[in-house]
């Protein structure tokens, strides 16, 4: 079996780094339309309370499926690993 390169042994870690940028811009992304929101000081605090919960809900699925992704990726590359040690 050939090798893998180096290349595609890092991608894991990019997953695990790319999900944690992708939580804070999207966080931050969800505030900045808040604070710049103007109707949010005449009474409208219940739905900014339903746009922050939502918004965590989804940076949150997101970033896990960044990881899942990069986790499955490190495992199939230590599948790999294991096979071609076993030759």
């Amino acid at each position: 079996m050939n090798g893998i390169p180096k290349a595609l042994r890092r991608v894991p870690q990019f997953f695990y780094v790319a999900s944690a940028i992708f939580f804070v811009w999207y966080l931050g992304n969800t505030y900045v339309e808040l604070v710049t929101m103007p109707d949010i000081a005449n009474g409208l605090e219940g739905v900014a309370g339903l746009v922050k919960s939502k918004t965590l809900f989804e940076a949150s699925l997101e970033a896990l499926y960044l990881v899942a992704n990069g986790a499955m990726i490190h495992v199939l590359i230590a599948i790999y690993d294991k096979l071609g040690t076993a030759e």
